[in-house]
Parts: C-alpha cells; sequence; structure tokens
C-alpha cells in the first residue's frame, strides 16, 4: 500500500534566499564601478586641460556642518591665485586636505600650495595636493574592490561549483 506524498519542497528557496546580499554587493559594485570610472575620467581630463599655478592660503574659513548630536567644524582654505593672464582669483577648498588623510596638518595662512584651475574657466580650481586630488579615487577603488569580492567572489564561486 502505497500513498501519494507530494514531497516538502518548503525549503528549496533557503539556498536562493541565501544568494541576495552577495547579489546585493555585486550590484553595489557595479555602481561604484561607475562612480569610479567617472571619477578616474574626471581627474585625468583636468590634467589634460588644466593649468598648474601656485597660490597663497590667505585665510582659514570655519564651516559648521548640523550633526545629529551637535555640529561639526569643517575647516576650509581660501586661496588666491593668478592665471596665466596675471588676474587674481579666489578659491574656496571643500577640504583642508585632513579630510581623507587624518596624519596630514592643514595648510597655514601664506603658506603656497599648487593648484589646477582651467584656463577658459579661471574661477574653477582643484588643489594639487596628492590628499585632495587622487586619495579620493583611491579611495573608491578600494571600496570598489571590497564590494566586488563580496559581490561577485561567492557567486563565481557557486557557479564554478554547480558547474564541475
Amino acid at each position: 500500500m502505497q500513498t501519494d506524498v507530494p514531497p516538502n519542497n518548503d525549503n528549496r528557496w533557503l539556498p536562493h534566499l541565501l544568494l541576495v546580499p552577495f547579489v546585493i554587493f555585486a550590484i553595489i559594485a557595479l555602481l561604484m564601478a561607475v562612480k569610479f570610472s567617472l571619477s578616474v575620467q574626471d581627474r585625468v581630463s583636468w590634467l589634460d586641460n588644466a593649468q598648474k599655478t601656485r597660490g597663497v592660503v590667505r585665510q582659514h574659513l570655519v564651516k559648521h556642518l548640523p550633526q545629529r548630536f551637535g555640529m561639526k567644524e569643517k575647516l576650509q582654505l581660501a586661496i588666491y591665485y593668478n592665471d596665466k593672464k596675471g588676474h587674481w582669483h579666489e578659491f574656496i577648498s571643500q577640504s583642508d586636505l585632513t579630510e581623507y588623510n587624518p596624519f596630514a596638518t592643514p595648510p597655514q595662512v601664506g603658506e603656497r600650495l599648487w593648484l589646477y584651475y582651467l584656463p577658459d574657466k579661471p574661477q574653477q580650481a582643484r588643489l594639487a595636493d596628492f590628499n585632495a586630488f587622487w586619495l579620493p579615487v583611491i579611495l573608491e577603488g578600494v571600496f570598489l574592490l571590497f564590494s566586488a569580492l563580496l559581490g561577485f567572489g561567492p557567486l563565481i564561486y557557486i557557479w564554478l561549483k554547480r558547474k564541475g
């Protein structure tokens, strides 16, 4: 006497559900790859089109940023520089060169710094220091690598294990 009992398929979705975090990390890695490539292309474009000049730190500006508990002070630099035509321009930096490197010290008033500026738009400038120009892109690349390893590594391992 044999009865037809349907097989228990309640757990057949469990292995697929375990793949969800890896797929999420893979999607994050793809988005970060797009952002990373745009950042690298932007920096290379600046190097191709910009002029390099020396600027002088004229003032430290303190910007107060609200946080969940209290305020955070962010130091910005007011830097004056000459373009090729001899005109003076002011550049307000987005950081004080210590944002990505906590071991760096902010430049003092009167200190000379290298800047990149666009000759057709001399009011647009960027600090030429490694901490301000390349370090954010390198950190994006490190996070991209970490996300790609977390996302694609297990997926490729599972795919190779099933295939062979």
